[in-house]
């Protein structure tokens, strides 16, 4: 009996890759017209309308700008979670879910790294993934 290596699901696909080390990345959008930096990699900018996007990979540190704890979940969702707006160290501000404990959420501009971990399971009963955050606790 052969075992096929499952691709892991994402709940947005193309926006975690993975760096020389194997660490998670995320990828976002970079415009080739001016310059401004996004997640997810729009078709568009909207800064100066160009059509010409290109790949490139965010900054995976940075600090919590705000959040707000969630306890009705969507179905297949855990809740409470804690979604949150992080200030990439890249000056991208993105939305992902927050780890750690909702009840003593940590204070604002804690720094925070990215991680990846489960976002939901779907309706066949698989584990979706998703980019989050969780505090950081060593030093750099």
């Amino acid at each position: 009996m052969s075992v096929e290596a499952v691709e892991p699901r994402y709940a947005l696909g193309g926006t975690i890759s993975f760096d020389d080390a194997r660490r998670h990345r995320l990828m976002g959008g970079k415009c080739a017209g001016c310059g401004a930096k996004v997640f997810p990699k729009p078709k568009i900018c909207s800064s100066c309308w160009s059509t010409e996007q290109e790949d490139v990979a965010l900054a995976t540190r940075g600090k919590l700008y705000s959040f707000s704890v969630v306890h009705a979940a969507r179905k297949g969702w855990p809740s409470p979670y804690a979604i949150a707006y992080v200030d990439l160290e890249d000056g991208v501000r993105i939305c992902a879910p927050l780890e750690g404990d909702v009840a003593n959420p940590p204070p604002l501009d804690t720094p925070v790294e990215l991680i990846v971990g489960t976002l939901r399971t779907d309706a066949d009963g698989v584990t979706v993934l998703s980019h989050r955050f969780k505090p950081v606790t060593e030093a750099r």
